[in-house]
């Protein structure tokens, strides 16, 4: 075969092992590039030597696939003689070796989230309509979910739920700048670019977890606070101060949606060598979060430039969290609870971790109205790349003129 020829080899299921894995063979040569591999049965010789009349149906076709020393029992999905489906077991040496066997005969590898944005049709399904990019960039990102809310999300988008938005914004502000729509119109569009480029900072982590840091002096229970939140003992506890030197990760679910949570080294005056560099660790974890928890023992006496003192980066959100709420009396513990930048609890027991989820969500979803967004999941619409909020930027950008720009 021709090193020219035109045929793309796409896995389409994850590498790694499993029962069952499936190639797609697309392109103009990709059953001249799989026929001198196939070992077909006696019927299918004929039919294949005659007419390649099994190109022409969706039966599917068992056969063998030829390696250097061994035969692979495959089933093919022969659609057209362009378009070809091919399973085969799913450990990584099969795989590699049938992917491997049809590069030597002319295809070329590809990755299946470039076919997926950049073929016109999606051919191997054609019970679909055609889809936009933004739905073609859903279903890119589907696999990446990390829980059945984010995922049902995705699955919004892929339906069509940011292109109806768009579209209704987009036409809203054709038809004002044309003169056959009301000046309210224009406000109206407006208001849906606003809430579009706000949903970026909840759509962007449909697949990538917030980031949430736990700082604060030492032995003020940011190690238990961690702990309750994530329903387990991941970091060490102890009454020895400085007990966490290294920046701790782990992973958990709020309303679902993934959070990484990061323990860090308490912040005190120390000349031991692995704190210090602790405390230097903390601070590449603050900027790198989307939110921090400030972490204090609600019973000890605090400086009031605390802070200061830790150089709280001023991009990043922050909560102060008064733990061990039970070691301070009534009168103390209402003045916390009514504090409007403070969230009170007892991380050995719980107690306040459901307000206190609360306001996270708030903060990193950036609104102090967040609502359960599952009631209206379908159509509910998020902007999840970085390509769409630039354009959407864009649009704001060119506010007096008619837009021209598709997303």
């Amino acid at each position: 075969m021709s090193p020219t020829a035109q045929c793309h080899v796409i896995r389409t299921t994850p590498r790694g092992r499993g029962a069952v894995a499936t190639l797609f063979l697309v392109g103009r040569d990709a059953f001249a590039v799989l026929e001198p591999c196939l070992v077909l049965t006696q019927r299918d010789q004929r039919n294949t030597a005659q007419d390649h009349s099994h190109c022409e149906n969706n039966a599917p076709v068992f056969a063998y696939f030829q390696l250097a020393d061994a035969r692979e029992e495959i089933v093919l999905d022969v659609r057209r003689c362009d378009m070809i489906t091919l399973h085969c077991h799913g450990g990584n040496a099969v795989v590699n070796a049938v992917e491997t066997t049809l590069i030597e005969r002319g295809a070329v590898r590809r990755a299946w989230q470039d076919w997926l944005l950049e073929t016109p049709e999606l051919e191997f399904c054609p019970h679909h309509k055609p889809l936009d990019m933004v739905q073609r960039e859903a279903l890119q990102l589907l696999p990446y979910a990390e829980t059945e809310l984010t995922a049902k999300l995705l699955l919004a988008q892929y339906h069509g739920a940011l292109s109806r938005r768009i579209g209704q914004m987009m036409s809203l502000r054709e038809g004002a700048s044309s003169g056959t729509s009301s000046d309210s119109a224009l406000q109206e569009a407006a208001s849906i670019l606003d809430s579009l480029q706000q949903s970026y900072n909840s759509g962007k982590h449909l697949t990538t977890p917030f980031r949430v840091g736990l700082i604060g002096p030492v032995n003020a229970g940011k190690s238990s606070l961690m702990n309750a939140l994530l329903g387990f003992n991941r970091s060490i506890t102890s009454q020895v101060a400085g007990t966490t030197r290294d920046a701790v990760s782990a992973k958990t679910v709020i309303a679902g949606w993934p959070v990484m949570l990061i323990d860090t080294a308490g912040v005190r005056e120390t000349s031991n060598p692995i704190e210090q560099e602790g405390i230097a660790r903390m601070q590449t974890v603050m900027a790198d979060s989307d939110l921090l928890l400030l972490v204090t023992d609600a019973a000890a006496q605090q400086t009031d430039h605390l802070a200061e003192i830790i150089g709280l980066p001023k991009n990043v959100p922050v909560i102060h969290v008064a733990n061990k709420i039970d070691l301070v009396d009534p009168q103390a513990s209402l003045r916390l609870k009514n504090h409007p930048d403070c969230v009170p609890v007892l991380a050995l027991t719980g107690l306040g971790l459901e307000q206190l989820c609360g306001r996270m969500l708030c903060k990193l979803h950036k609104t102090d109205d967040f609502l359960d967004i599952q009631t209206t999941l379908s159509e509910t619409a998020l902007v999840f790349t970085e390509r769409q909020y630039s354009l959407l930027c864009s649009v704001r950008d060119s506010a007096n003129h008619p837009p021209n720009r598709r997303l």
